[in-house]
């Protein structure tokens, strides 16, 4: 073999040498993504990794054959690094969330009724908000003293807990979710919930308002 042939063989060599570490990257990335979205998906799945609490191994595995492509090794490396990616993550923004209902303040108010109706009311409210076929409405049901009109809803004898924050609040990801899992965490059931602002506003049945508000109580 002449010097021109040997040295174009070489630079094809190369090229195909060079094309296929590119293709493993591209997959490796791609089935990184994939584990990535998959896990992201399952809220319950996300605590159990930032809490380190999960067989990366056996994890791994279920992936794998949900994905339906990848190596064992790749898929188990993908995630390890989101299980860290979540632990940083979760951390910075479980300490912005903390801080913001460190400076929150919480009160509660009762004989609160929801009146959810298919048509727009004139009626005395607190706040209200318009969905796509509905009209809902937080009223202090004291005030309440005309008759509603048919096919109208009137939950009563319910109890808000307000909680007042900082401007902050609205650009911090992550606080709604903070409040009502930890609510969940506690069987308290959220009747309705109101985020506007600075306000959140969470409607409770009135056996468990006290408990909703210790909790809260507790970061504030």
């Amino acid at each position: 073999m002449n010097t021109d042939n040997l040295m174009q063989a070489f630079i094809l060599y190369d090229i195909n040498v060079t094309n296929t570490a590119m293709d493993n990257t591209d997959r490796t990335q791609s089935i990184a993504q994939q584990v990535r979205e998959t896990i992201q998906m399952r809220p319950s799945l996300l605590d159990a990794l930032n809490l380190k609490i999960v067989n990366y191994s056996a994890l791994a595995r279920v992936l794998q054959e949900e994905i339906g492509e990848g190596s064992l090794e790749a898929v188990k490396a993908a995630v390890i690094r989101v299980a860290d990616e979540i632990s940083i993550d979760r951390s910075l923004r479980e300490e912005a969330v903390q801080s913001i209902l460190k400076d929150s303040k919480v009160r509660l108010q009762d004989k609160i009724g929801v009146v959810i109706s298919p048509i727009k009311l004139d009626i005395p409210h607190i706040v209200t908000a318009h969905l796509t076929d509905q009209y809902i409405y937080v009223v202090d049901q004291t005030i309440m003293k005309n008759q509603l009109p048919e096919k109208v809803q009137f939950q009563k004898n319910l109890v808000a807990l307000i909680l007042l924050s900082a401007p902050s609040v609205e650009d911090t990801p992550g606080f709604v979710a903070f409040v009502t899992n930890l609510l969940a965490s506690h069987n308290v059931n959220i009747v309705e919930f109101i985020s506007c602002s600075t306000n959140t506003i969470i409607i409770l049945d009135s056996s468990q308002a006290l408990q909703a508000f210790s909790l809260l109580q507790n970061y504030t």
